[in-house]
C-alpha cells in the first residue's frame, strides 16, 4: 500500500499485493470496479454497504441478496438509533458483481456504523423526515475519499507503469461563445489527450457553440469523433455544458471551457479514477495562464491547485463551506461520472456565473466524492477572466452578484430534486 495514504483512525490495511489485485481484476477483463464495505449487524445480518444511490447487498440462503435504497436505510437506521458498533471489512469488488471480491483492503474493529456510512459518502446522520437542503446535506456527509486512494494503491495505480485497460468512454463537452482564436487550440489538445488513452477505449468531444454572433467553425483535419453544434438560442455556460451532455453518450463527461487546453495526460489521469468509483467529481489540480500567441507546451502546468488535505475538509466536520468551494473547484473543468452528469448544470445563471461550485455542492450532497488530480492539470490561453471586481463592468457586476443570489436559492432547494429555478 502506499505509504503516503492515510487511513481513518482505528482502521488497519490488509498487506495487498498488488501483482495478485491485477490479476484477479485481469480474469473479468478488467471491469470497472468499486469499493464497498462489509459489517455483521448486532441482528446477525451480514451486509455489503455501496455507497449512496447503489445497490448494497444482503447475505441470505447462500447467496447475496440485492438491496434497495430504502430497506439501506431503515436497516441502518435501526442500528444506528441503538449505537451499534460494527467490525467492517472493505473490499474492491466488480462494479456490475460485487459478489466478486478482487482483493481486502482494509479492516477496523468496534467502528460506529455512522463512520462506516461517513466512509461511503452517505449522510453520517439520520435525516428527519421531509425534504433536506444541499446546504444541509453538506453538513452531514464527508469528503474523505481514502477508500478511492486505498483501492488506487492496491492496484498501484496509476504510478505502476504497467499497461492500463481499456478505459471507460470519454465524452468532453466544450462550451464555447466567440471562441474562434482559441478553439484549434483546445480541440486538439483533446485529441492529444485522447491519444494518449488505452487502444480501443472510445471517447468523443461535443462542441457547443452558445449562439456566437459569428458562428464558430472546427479546424479542418480532426478525427469524426469531434464535432460541433450550434445551441438554438443563449443558454450561457450551463446550459450549453447540458446541450452537450444530452448529446453524449459515454460513462465519463469532461466539462470544459473554451479557452482552456488539456495536459496531454488529462484525460487518463481522470479516468482511471472513474474506473474505479461510480460516484465521483474529479477536478484538475493544476493550472497555468499562457499568452495568446503561445505554442501549446507538450507538458505539465505549471503549479499547483492546493493541498488535497482542503479538499477532506469540505463536509462534516471540516471547515470549507459551500462558499468557500469556488476557490477549490472554480477552473473552468469538472469531470463527473454518468448519473451526476447528467443531474446538470442550474440553467439559470447568466454571464459570469459560479457553476462549478454549486454543481460540486450538489453533487456532494448526493454521495459523491470532490478528488483533486494533481498529476494533471489545464493551461488558460488569454486574459484571466476571475478578477477584481471592480475592473469589470458593471452590467457583468449586477449579473454576477444576481447569480450568487441564485445560489442561495440552489442551496437551500432539496437536495434531491432537480435545479429550482431562481431567476
Amino acid at each position: 500500500m502506499s505509504t503516503n495514504l492515510v487511513f481513518p483512525s482505528g482502521v488497519r490495511p490488509f498487506a495487498v499485493r498488488s501483482s495478485v489485485a491485477w490479476d484477479g481484476w485481469a480474469r473479468h477483463g478488467f471491469a470497472p470496479l468499486d469499493v464497498v464495505v462489509e459489517v455483521v449487524l448486532g441482528s446477525g445480518q451480514l451486509m455489503r454497504l455501496a455507497g449512496p444511490g447503489r445497490c448494497s447487498w444482503l447475505a441470505g440462503h447462500g447467496r447475496w441478496i440485492p438491496m434497495g435504497s430504502g430497506a439501506v436505510e431503515n436497516v441502518t437506521a435501526r442500528a444506528t438509533r441503538a449505537r451499534e458498533t460494527v467490525r467492517p471489512r472493505v473490499l474492491l469488488v466488480l462494479r456490475d458483481n460485487p459478489q466478486y471480491v478482487v482483493t481486502e483492503l482494509a479492516w477496523a474493529s468496534d467502528t460506529a456504523l455512522d463512520e462506516v456510512l461517513g466512509w461511503l459518502g452517505r449522510p453520517v446522520t439520520r435525516e428527519a423526515a421531509g425534504l433536506v437542503s444541499v446546504r444541509e446535506r453538506l453538513q452531514a456527509r464527508s469528503n474523505d475519499y481514502w477508500l478511492l486512494e486505498a483501492a488506487m494503491a492496491a492496484l498501484e495505480l496509476p504510478e505502476a507503469g504497467r499497461d492500463l485497460p481499456v478505459l471507460p468512454g470519454i465524452s468532453v463537452v466544450v462550451s464555447a461563445r466567440g471562441a474562434q482564436s482559441v478553439l484549434a487550440g483546445t480541440v486538439g489538445s483533446v485529441v492529444e489527450a485522447a491519444e494518449r488513452l488505452p487502444r480501443r477505449t472510445p471517447w468523443e468531444c461535443v462542441v457547443v457553440d452558445d449562439l456566437s454572433e459569428t458562428p464558430l467553425r472546427l479546424p479542418a483535419g480532426l478525427p469524426p469523433q469531434v464535432r460541433l453544434v450550434r445551441a438554438a438560442e443563449r443558454v450561457y455556460r450551463g446550459g450549453a455544458r447540458n446541450l452537450g451532455q444530452q448529446l453524449s453518450s459515454h460513462p465519463v463527461t469532461v466539462f470544459i471551457d473554451d479557452d482552456l487546453q488539456m495536459a496531454p495526460n488529462y484525460l487518463r489521469e481522470h479516468a482511471v479514477r472513474h474506473l474505479l468509483s461510480p460516484c465521483l467529481v474529479t477536478v484538475s489540480g493544476r493550472m497555468e495562464y499562457l499568452e495568446p500567441t503561445a505554442p501549446r507546451p507538450g507538458r505539465l502546468p505549471y503549479g499547483k491547485q492546493g493541498s488535497a488535505d482542503v479538499f477532506r475538509q469540505l463536509g462534516a466536520g471540516g471547515t470549507v463551506g459551500p462558499r468557500e468551494v469556488y476557490r477549490l473547484v472554480g477552473r473552468g473543468d469538472i469531470v463527473a461520472s454518468r448519473p451526476l452528469a447528467d443531474m446538470g448544470f442550474p440553467p439559470d445563471y447568466v454571464a459570469y456565473g459560479p457553476e462549478d461550485e454549486t454543481f460540486v455542492a450538489k453533487a456532494l450532497s448526493r454521495g459523491a466524492f470532490v478528488v483533486p488530480v494533481a498529476e494533471t492539470g489545464v493551461f488558460r490561453r488569454g486574459y484571466r477572466r476571475a478578477g477584481d471586481l471592480v475592473s469589470q463592468d458593471m452590467a457583468r457586476v449586477d449579473a454576477f452578484l444576481a447569480n450568487m443570489d441564485r445560489q442561495e436559492v440552489h442551496f437551500d432547494a432539496p437536495a434531491d430534486g432537480g435545479w429550482a429555478a431562481a431567476r
